[in-house]
Formats: C-alpha cells, structure tokens, sequence
C-alpha cells in the first residue's frame, strides 16, 4: 500500500500566492518598524548620555534593556540609578518608557514624584505622588511623602490635614509626629511643634534624629533642656560630633564660654572635619582678645576646609587685630574669592584699604611740608 503523499514538502511552491505574498509585506513592514524604532531610541541620546547610559551599574541595566526592551521594571531600575547621580534628564526619560508599559503602576509616579522633589520642582512632584496614591491609597509611605512635599511647598494648612487622616489611618508611627512637628515648626507654632516631637520620641525614642530636633526646637526658645535632648542624641550615636556642637552652641549662646571651649575642642577630637566648631571656637577667641589662639585654630581649619570663606574672613580679623595688615587684606580677599557675595569681608577689605590710603597721603604730606 502506497504512503500517504508528502505534500507540504514536495508540492511546488506557488510564488504568486497572494496569502504569501501578504504576509511577507508584513514581516517586511514589522522588521522595519522595529529597525526604525531601534534607530529612533539610540538617536535620542548624545553622546555623551550614551557614555553615561553605558558605564558602571548603570551599563549592566542598559545591556539588559538591549536584550529585553519590553521589560518596565529595567527602566525603572535604571531611572533610579540615573536620578540617584542627577542625571534627572535621562531618569526622567526612562522612568516615562516604563510608564508608557506599565500605565497603572503605582511606584513609578513614585518615583517620578520623587525625582522632582529632589529637584525642588514642587507643583510636579504633588502632582505625581497624588496619582501615585491614587492608584495605592494605602500606602502610607506615598501620603508621608505627598504630606512632605507640601510642607516643603509652605502650604502648612494641608500637610497637617494630610497628616491628621494618617494618624486615624493608621497605628501612630514616629514619622507622622516628627513630620507634624517640623509643619508646625514652619507655621512659627512652638509649643505644637515639641508637643508633636514629644509624641514622636516616645514612639522611636532612640531616633537620633527626632532628640537632635528636639533640642533643637528648645534651643531655638533659649530652654536649657536642649541640652538633655543632646546628650540623649550623643549617647545613641557615640561617633557624631554633631550634639556636641549643639551642646558647645548653646553655651556659647548663653555666655558658658569656658564649657563651649571645652565641648569644641571634644567636637575637633571627634571629627576633625567639622569645620563649624572652629569657627565657633575661632569667634570665642575674638571675642575673648585672644587673637592668636584664634589664628593657631583657623590654620588648622584651613587645612580641613580649604574652600570655606567664613576661615579666610576670621583668620584675617585675627590677623588685623594683630596689626598684620598685609595678611588681613589677603585673607579677606580669599574671602571674597570663595564667596563673592560676603559683605563682612567686603567691608573689612575697604576700610584696610582706605586705612592705607589715608596713611599713604599723610605720609607724603608730611614729606611734602618738610
């Protein structure tokens, strides 16, 4: 008995098949759409974005996207990376593809909220995080940071109704009080502000950055518990100088000259870099007629911060105080040089140089009459 016929392999191939032919016009016509898009995404950059796009972390998720171009969460991932080193542009970019794919995911209006926060494009960022929540309403993260973005906007009055609905929402958690403080803090409302920071600290009482506010808030009325408050914050983290400073401003602030002089030098020994308990300590100096204490402490600030303006401006107050006159103009043009817009130095720079002048013409009038 004779096989059945091999037909699809043997049978002649019509070329003149309209079927066929239809469907290699659209194979054709995909293949060039896909060619040309190709050609579109890699045109769209210059080249120093593609150097970007191709380097580091970044150029690992960038290979990825080569072989997946359909995946959202690539882009996503690669727009949080470019945004974390500032390349909003291109974060922006990216984070956009993902949302062309994936329109209804909460977390990318996230996080293109977020990367107009950091910006300080405020209306931009409201306006994102809202449809973030409006697409995840229980996320209580989103509405602190919507909540967040509005007190950075100044607009008080709705931060605090935002925050009100949080806290029926949900069980109370440290960052709604500590947020609620700092809307209060802005809206010059005091006492509200440490009542709220009060309610944050009993629940996250070893929050270091809830005591440092805290003491802060009491600092800023002249109420000596700022100092428990710091000393709370110096004991969670034992290597920051910062509550050290705090503590050495404060008495300073209140004529306790000899503890601020002893709790700088603690700060230096600390964290050697702490440009701001130098100059304190330099300031201390000044004001005690100690000027070349002062000088010993701005040489050792110079080399920590080279670039600081406020180091040249005090080291060459010390040095006019000490009649070097010469070195106080140089380093009050330093000043100047690091921050064009410092009057105090400006100033000071004028008055050594009419100083001069004025000696200058005395001299030669003398000269002349003799």
């Amino acid at each position: 008995m004779e096989g059945p016929k091999l037909r699809y392999i043997c049978e002649p191939i019509n070329r003149y098949d309209p079927m066929r032919k239809r469907y290699l016009i659209i194979s054709l016509v995909s293949f060039l759409g896909i060619m040309i898009s190709s050609c579109h995404q890699h045109n769209r950059y210059t080249a120093e974005e593609e150097a970007i796009l191709h380097q580091g972390r970044i150029g690992k998720i960038s290979d990825s996207i080569a072989q997946n171009p359909n995946d959202p969460e690539l882009y996503a991932r690669r727009s949080a990376e470019l945004a974390r080193i500032q390349q909003y542009k291109l974060a922006g970019m990216d984070i956009r593809e993902a949302l062309k794919m994936r329109p209804l995911e909460a977390q990318y209006y996230f996080q293109l909220g977020e990367m107009y926060f950091q910006q300080d494009s405020l209306e931009q960022a409201a306006h994102y995080l809202q449809q973030a929540i409006a697409l995840k309403s229980n996320s209580l993260v989103y509405q602190i940071e919507y909540a967040n973005v509005l007190y950075h906007a100044h607009a008080y009055q709705k931060a605090l109704q935002v925050l009100q609905r949080l806290s029926e929402m949900y069980p109370p958690v440290a960052e709604i009080y500590g947020l609620q403080s700092r809307v209060y803090q802005g809206m010059g409302d005091t006492t509200a502000a440490i009542a709220s920071m009060r309610e944050a600290i009993k629940r996250s009482p070893d929050n270091y950055e809830a005591l440092m506010a805290m003491g802060d808030l009491l600092a800023a009325i002249g109420n000596s518990q700022c100092l428990y408050w710091y000393r709370k914050a110096e004991m969670v983290d034992t290597t920051a100088a910062e509550p050290i400073y705090a503590q050495a401003a404060y008495h300073a602030h209140v004529h306790h000259l000899r503890q601020a002089i002893d709790l700088l030098n603690r700060c230096i020994n600390t964290d050697a870099f702490y440009t701001d308990a130098y100059l304190l300590l330099a300031q201390i100096y000044v004001q005690q007629h100690e000027f070349s204490k002062g000088l010993t402490i701005l040489n050792l600030a110079q080399k920590m911060a080279p670039a600081n303006d406020r180091v040249y401006f005090w080291r060459a107050t010390c040095y006019e105080k000490l009649g070097d006159t010469l070195r106080a103009q140089i380093d009050y043009q330093r000043s100047l040089i690091f921050n064009k817009n410092a009057d105090d130095a400006h100033r000071a720079l004028q008055r050594l140089q009419q100083a001069q002048h004025a000696y200058r013409e005395n001299v030669f009038s003398s000269i002349a009459h003799e």
